[in-house]
Formats: structure tokens, C-alpha cells, sequence
């Protein structure tokens, strides 16, 4: 078997990702196109800070807006993520926390101390600072719950950025818990005042908001354990520095139950007689190689000779793609 199996695979999410430089976008962006052109309707999205898919398929999404990928035999559109603007909409949603000196107008109520002692932290920043990534994650959720799209390829950044990445959905799911109860206190303590002094009740909607959000990332992660909805793709170069950092993230995938088979060796330098240089690196290749093969011996391995030139725009992106997907 190869890559080419996931074209007929049920995926919600294909992530693909490794270590900065060994050319994860480029895999990200061919990947999608072969599913877009195999009939599904694909949303490739990128969390990476730097627009990596706009420099890829050689096309602005740096609005923040999804574009349909124009070119492409099929439905494929792309979103690039502002993880600023995605804080903004999450800072709304939760709303402003209250100072201790709002919360001293509640001071009577029974059990507020220990609730402020509880948040903590929560309590002075909204995003708290990290926040970032799972901000991008609650946005790829609006996206993957509608069923819009049949596949949502996940171009991540560099490993650092995915291993956060990988422990968003507990980290939300702590973090809106928290914020949770302090809004539900907060109401709850709200509305026995109004009804002390009078007053009419407005319902407060962000409740309803954070609990749909945290039930969209239980969801999620459910899907992200699920080997028939997701897979994560590791990319690597045949360098024992990107090798090792591809165990630690294969390690941290394994931990969180998220299902990895398939690993692409990328920028294999061809064998070349006639240069002495492009030998040694050839042969130094084919040794990593045969590391990589014993390391991931379970793994769908796909190797990927490096190219001439840089791989840029569809026409590039489209011959990347017959050799990902050769038998």
C-alpha cells in the first residue's frame, strides 16, 4: 500500500506536520489537491504564522478569509488563521473578567472567596497568555462541525507549535470549565441581587457560548483518537537532527492517541557518479534511511527525492503529488 490509500479513507482531519524546513507545506498543500481532485471538498488551513500556503500555492490567503484555490479540478478552498483576530472573538465570547474590585460588591455571598482563590490566573488575563494555538483549534472547530467540508487538511507550524497543538482540546476544556464556573457564580450572584433590590434579568448568552465551545472541543478530540477520521502525516529529511525530533513528536502523538502511520522522508539526495559531494550526501542518506525504517518499522514510508528547483505554485505542487501518491 501508500499515501494513495487516503484518497479513498473517510478522514475529517489529515494534519501533517515536523520540523521546520523539511517542507511540511508543500506535502500539506499537494495532499490537498489530490483530495480535492479525487471528489472531495477540502479546506486546507494553516496555523503557521508566517502565510506558508499562500508562499506555496503561490496565492494570497493572508485575509483571514476562506478563498476558493483557483486552478484545481475540484473543491478546494484554504484559510490562513490570525491567531490575533481569532483572541479578539474568543475575548468577546468569554467577556471582560471582573477585578477584585467588582467582585467586592458580592463579597457577602458565601463561598466567593474561595472561587477567586480557585481561578487564579483566569481571573487577570482573557486569552490567557499560550493561548494562541488553541485559539487557532477553536476556529478549525467552527469548520469541522458543519460538515461543509469533507476533509480538513491541517497545515501545522514547526514541531514546537504542534506538540502545543496536540493539548489544546484539555487545556480548553480546563480553561472553559474554570471560566465556566466563575460565570455561572457570577450570574447566579447577579440575579439574587436583582431580585433582593429589583431589577429585570437579562440572560446572560456567554454561558451558552463557552458550553457549546467546550463541547465542540470534546467532539474534536474524540475525532482527533479516531483512526478512521484523522491522521497525521510526519515529514522529515533524511537528517538525524530532523530524525530525532520526528521520535519526540512520534512519542507525543502516541501519548494523546492520535494515529500516525505515515511517514514521508523528503529532500533525498538522488544518487550522482559524477559528483563526489552529491555521493557522500547520497550515501549519508541511505544510511538515515535505513535508521528511519528500523525507528518506524509499522509505519507507510514514502520517500521523495529533492528537487531541482523550489516547489511553488500548482504546476510544481501537482508533480510533488504524483510522487506522494505513487504505488
Amino acid at each position: 500500500m501508500s499515501l494513495k490509500e487516503i484518497l479513498d479513507m473517510d478522514l475529517k482531519y489529515l494534519l501533517v506536520g515536523g520540523k521546520g524546513g523539511v517542507g511540511k507545506t508543500s506535502v500539506a498543500s499537494s495532499l490537498a489537491i489530490a483530495l480535492a481532485e479525487h471528489g472531495k471538498k477540502v479546506l486546507i488551513i494553516s496555523t503557521d504564522p508566517a502565510h506558508s500556503i499562500s508562499d506555496s500555492f503561490d496565492m494570497d490567503f493572508s485575509k483571514g478569509e476562506i478563498t476558493r484555490v483557483k486552478g484545481v479540478v475540484g473543491d478546494l478552498f484554504a484559510l490562513e488563521i490570525n491567531p490575533s483576530a481569532a483572541g479578539e472573538e474568543i475575548s468577546q465570547a468569554i467577556g471582560q473578567p471582573m477585578g477584585a474590585d467588582q467582585f467586592s460588591q458580592f463579597a457577602a455571598i458565601p463561598g466567593l472567596g474561595e472561587l477567586q482563590q480557585g481561578l487564579g490566573e483566569d481571573l487577570k488575563s482573557i486569552p490567557p497568555p499560550g493561548m494562541d494555538e488553541a485559539l487557532s483549534f477553536a476556529k478549525i472547530l467552527e469548520y469541522a462541525e458543519d460538515d461543509v467540508y469533507d476533509t480538513i487538511v491541517l497545515d501545522t507550524a514547526p514541531t514546537g507549535h504542534t506538540l502545543r497543538l496536540l493539548n489544546i482540546p484539555e487545556f480548553l476544556d480546563s480553561f472553559l470549565g474554570r471560566i465556566l464556573k466563575m460565570k455561572t457564580f457570577l450570574s447566579n450572584a447577579m440575579s439574587m441581587m436583582k431580585s433582593l433590590f429589583g431589577g429585570g434579568q437579562e440572560k446572560d448568552r456567554t454561558i451558552e457560548t463557552l458550553e457549546a465551545m467546550k463541547e465542540k472541543v470534546l467532539v474534536a478530540r474524540d475525532k482527533l483518537m479516531d483512526e478512521t477520521k484523522t491522521q497525521f502525516v510526519k515529514v522529515l529529511i533524511p537528517t538525524m537532527m530532523s530524525v530525532f525530533e520526528t521520535e519526540r513528536l512520534a512519542e507525543e502523538l502516541d501519548q494523546h492517541l492520535i494515529p500516525h502511520k505515515y511517514t514521508i522522508i523528503n529532500m533525498v539526495n538522488p544518487e550522482n557518479s559524477n559528483c563526489p559531494y552529491c555521493m557522500h550526501r547520497h550515501q549519508e542518506h541511505q544510511k538515515n534511511i535505513e535508521y528511519i525504517q528500523s525507528t518506524f518499522p509499522l509505519d507507510q514510508l514514502t520517500t521523495i527525492e529533492a528537487f531541482d528547483r523550489e516547489i511553488r505554485g500548482l504546476d510544481m505542487l501537482k508533480i510533488l503529488n504524483s510522487k506522494l501518491l505513487k504505488e
